[in-house]
C-alpha cells in the first residue's frame, strides 16, 4: 500500500493539526494538472486554527528578546502578505511557516535584505550603495567578511491577530508565460494556481550585533528602523509586491519619506515618453533610453517605477524575466528599477 493510499483515512482536525505537515504530506492527488485537489488543500490549511501553546511560546520569545536588549515594534499588514512563495513544496507555491508551531513568519534575512535593497536604491549618497559596498551599507548590514552593527530577528505574528487566507493566481496565457513561443490569444484557457497569503500583526525586533556596544549601535538601530518603515510601507516584503502584496505599517515610525530632490530634465522627458508608450513597446523604450534611466537619481528611479506600476506595466514577472534574459542592457535597466 502506498503512502498516499494509507493516508486517505486520516481526517483533518482544524484545532490540532500541524499546518506545515498537512500542507507537505496530505495532497489528495499527485497529478500536476489537478488544480481542484490543490485548491482543496489550500483551503484546508487556511482553516487550521492557531496551535495551542503558541501564545505561551510567543511570550517566552518576547521575554528573551527583551532580556538581550532588543528593541521591538509592531508591524501590521496593509494588504495581504506572502513570504516564501517560491519555496519547495507539493504545490507550485509555498508559504514560510514556523517549523514547530506552523505559524507564518517573516525571516529576519528577508527584512534585512529588504532594508539593504531599499537603502541602495533610494537613499542619497554613495555610502548607501551596494556595488561597490558603501561605508553605511557595510556598517549597518555588514559584508561577507564582517558582521553589521544590527541583528534582524525573525518576525513572528502576535497571537490571535493573524489569519491565513486561500488565494489564487489565474494566468490566462500559460504557454506564452512559460516560454513556449505561442503568442497570447483570447481563446487561451486560464490555469488557476492556488496559494496561501497572510494578514496580521507581526513582532519586529532589532538588537546590537554581538560585541557592538549599545551606544555605538544606537544610531544604526535608529537608521534601521526608519529604513524598514519606509521599505515596508512603499516597497513591501515577500513576493508579489508589484501586485500590492507585502505592504506593512510599522508602529511608532511616522517619519516622512526621504526628501525629494528637484527632478532632472532627463527624468521629466522619460515620464512624458512613458505616457505615450504601449506595453508591447516597453522593452524597446527601456533599451533605447537605458543610458538616461541608469543615470537617474534614486528618487527619480522610484518615480519612474511608480509611473510604470500605475500603467500596470510591471505585473507580468515572466515578461520581465524574459526581457532580462534576452538583453543585457534590459537586465541592467530592470535591476536598476528594482523590478527583478
Amino acid at each position: 500500500m502506498g503512502r498516499r493510499e494509507a493516508l486517505q483515512g486520516v481526517r483533518l482536525d482544524p484545532q490540532g493539526t500541524h499546518r506545515g505537515l498537512w500542507l507537505d504530506k496530505y495532497l489528495a492527488e499527485a497529478e500536476r494538472e489537478d488544480t481542484e485537489a490543490k485548491g482543496r488543500l489550500v483551503k484546508e490549511v487556511a482553516g487550521i486554527a492557531e496551535p495551542q501553546g503558541y501564545g505561551a511560546f510567543f511570550a517566552r520569545y518576547l521575554e528573551a528578546l527583551e532580556a538581550m536588549g532588543a528593541e521591538t515594534r509592531r508591524a501590521t499588514t496593509r494588504s495581504r502578505l506572502v513570504v516564501g512563495l517560491g519555496g519547495e513544496g507539493v504545490l507550485e507555491t509555498s508559504l514560510t511557516l514556523h517549523r514547530t508551531y506552523s505559524v507564518p513568519y517573516i525571516p529576519g534575512s528577508a527584512l534585512k535584505g529588504l532594508a539593504s535593497r531599499y537603502a541602495h536604491l533610494y537613499l542619497e549618497g554613495e555610502a548607501w550603495r551596494r556595488d561597490p559596498r558603501g561605508e553605511a551599507q557595510a556598517g549597518l548590514f555588514g559584508t561577507t567578511e564582517e558582521q553589521g552593527a544590527v541583528v534582524f530577528f525573525d518576525a513572528l505574528p502576535y497571537p490571535k491577530t493573524w489569519r491565513i487566507h486561500p488565494d489564487l493566481m489565474n494566468p490566462h496565457h500559460a504557454d506564452y508565460y512559460g516560454g513556449g513561443g505561442a503568442p497570447p490569444a483570447d481563446w487561451d484557457s486560464p490555469v488557476p494556481v492556488p496559494f496561501l497569503s497572510v494578514k496580521g500583526t507581526f513582532l519586529l525586533a532589532l538588537a546590537p550585533a554581538p560585541g557592538v556596544p549599545r551606544e555605538e549601535a544606537r544610531p544604526w538601530l535608529q537608521a534601521a528602523w526608519r529604513i524598514l518603515a519606509w521599505a515596508l510601507r512603499e516597497e513591501g516584503v515577500g513576493a508579489k509586491t508589484a501586485s500590492g502584496y507585502g505592504r506593512m505599517d510599522l508602529e511608532g515610525e511616522s517619519a516622512p519619506s526621504p526628501p525629494q530632490a528637484a527632478s532632472s530634465p532627463a527624468y521629466e522627458a522619460l515620464r512624458t515618453q512613458l505616457r505615450s508608450t504601449k506595453y508591447r513597446d516597453l522593452p524597446a523604450f527601456l533599451e533605447r533610453e537605458a543610458q538616461a534611466i541608469l543615470g537617474l537619481s534614486p528618487q527619480e528611479l522610484r518615480g519612474l517605477k511608480e509611473a510604470m506600476e500605475e500603467r500596470k506595466f510591471l505585473q507580468n514577472a515572466a515578461d520581465l524575466k524574459a526581457w532580462a534574459k534576452r538583453s543585457e542592457t534590459l537586465r541592467q535597466v530592470l535591476q536598476k528599477l528594482g523590478v527583478l
